[in-house]
């Protein structure tokens, strides 16, 4: 029979060791200790605990001293404490000081031990399960967070990943849909194969058609020589289409048709060509909305709505920021060669604090300008004060009236950025500047897109 755990039961009475033994050692592995000084050689010996029943008062060294020294070598292990003498010990002075998972007198009913060693064993189980996918998350996706909302997220992509079932992705502008999508695709039988992204927003509907589709050289003005689309190019693997709900009817209209039958057709071309590819969508509106407004086709969205993953803004995982701030700034000093920056404990309480509009991707921008900006080694609060506001707002005057100017520039064009999603053609719009112009004032402002 499979084993749900590991275990170790504690008491200085052979009678009892032995018959918590028999009584746990069908459901899981048991290890035993006859006093305090066997426990603590047992955990230091194995790691992988999942609980400990723990008798209070026995010879030499107690329950208590020894569930003090068992914490110090695994903080987190699920310590139950079993005793026959409850009136000898305060078990609101126990719970304050030890924290044990819980307290069971040996005279209850053995159903009582048996529940809460099965509950302890699954709340370690599942602890650990979190932390892998916390730090898988983090290594492989560049997914950081530890919060219960991106645990969440972890687990749903973890689930959904190896199946071939199409997902919606929903969540605010900046929030990390891209990498939803690519550590889905990571972790799928698709891997092997390609991922194609495609953005959808408020492009014209032959240009879609042709980034989807592919077209033929002549098929239309301007198109001079052949070219596929994305349907061809991820075929076997992954699409990923960002922005789903910028589509215009027409080109809703084409998806659902290559949904609904796996065929399309190339502008210019009669000849129907198959594909092989999952879809995943992603969108920062309402799309119940836009389908009760006539603006989204229905039959399209319970098409794409089959798997729901939805990312929290910034602002609802506030607990998260400071791993994020680690994140980037390990990053980026590696990428610029720069060596290490500290961020004072004032300077990243702030950046808790700021409401975060863009969400993850301006705290990232934010954090690399930072970075660029600060004349030390060691970010302070008045850095990020200046960051946030306008430049030289609240300055003292230090900073050359040329280096606020230049900063000032920087920081809008980095927010119309955050703003049109990392577009620099929507960026140029934003601000009433040419393309070309925004792409060579990018350069000399030395601002990252990514």
């Amino acid at each position: 029979m499979e084993k749900h755990g590991r275990i170790l039961v504690v008491d200085d009475d052979n009678l009892v060791l032995e018959s918590l033994y028999e009584a746990f050692i069908d459901e899981f592995e048991v290890l035993t200790a006859a006093s305090g000084k066997e426990a603590v050689t047992a955990v230091g010996r194995n790691a992988n605990l999942d609980a400990v029943v723990l008798d209070i008062r026995m010879a030499g060294m107690g329950g208590l001293e020894t569930a003090s020294a068992i914490s110090k070598i695994v903080p987190d292990l699920p310590i139950i404490f079993y005793t026959g003498y409850p009136g000898d010990f305060s078990e609101n002075k126990i719970d304050r000081q030890y924290r044990p998972y819980d307290y069971v007198v040996k005279s209850e009913q053995p159903v009582r031990l048996y529940r809460t060693v099965r509950n302890a064993v699954g709340f370690k189980k599942l602890e650990r399960k979190s932390s892998h996918l916390i730090e898988m998350a983090r290594a492989e996706y560049g997914m950081v967070g530890k919060s219960a909302l991106m645990q969440a997220v972890y687990r749903t992509i973890e689930k959904i990943a190896p199946t071939d079932s199409k997902v919606m992705i929903i969540g605010p502008t900046g929030s990390g849909k891209e990498l939803v999508a690519r550590a889905i695709h990571k972790r799928s039988a698709r891997s092997q194969k390609r991922l194609g992204i495609l953005n959808c927003n408020h492009k014209q509907p032959d240009l879609v058609e042709s980034q989807l589709f592919g077209h033929l050289k002549g098929a239309f003005t301007g198109a001079t020589e052949n070219r596929i689309g994305m349907f061809e190019y991820a075929h076997e693997g992954t699409l990923f289409l960002d922005e789903i709900s910028d589509l215009d009817s027409t080109s809703q209209m084409k998806l659902l048709r290559v949904l609904e039958t796996g065929e399309y057709q190339k502008m210019g071309s009669p000849a129907v060509e198959r594909a092989d590819v999952r879809v995943i969508c992603a969108t920062n509106k309402n799309l119940e909305e836009l389908v009760a407004s006539g603006d989204f086709r229905e039959d399209l969205y319970y098409r794409l709505k089959m798997v729901t993953i939805v990312l929290p803004s910034l602002k609802e995982r506030r607990e998260d920021i400071p791993d994020l701030i680690d994140y980037v700034v390990e990053h980026y000093s590696i990428e610029k060669r720069d060596g290490c920056k500290i961020f004072e404990p004032a300077a990243i309480d702030l950046l808790v604090d700021y409401h975060w509009p863009g969400n993850v991707r301006e705290l990232i921008y934010t954090v690399k300008a930072l970075m660029d900006i600060s004349i030390s080694y060691y970010v302070t609060r008045a850095d990020v004060e200046r960051q946030l506001s306008f430049p030289g707002y609240t300055d003292n005057g230090s900073v050359s009236f040329s280096d606020q100017l230049r900063e000032m520039k920087r920081l809008i064009i980095v927010k119309a950025l955050v703003q049109s999603g990392n577009n620099i053609s929507g960026a140029a719009r934003l601000l009433s500047l040419d393309k070309s112009n925004l792409h060579k004032m990018i350069k000399e402002l030395d601002i990252t897109l990514g």
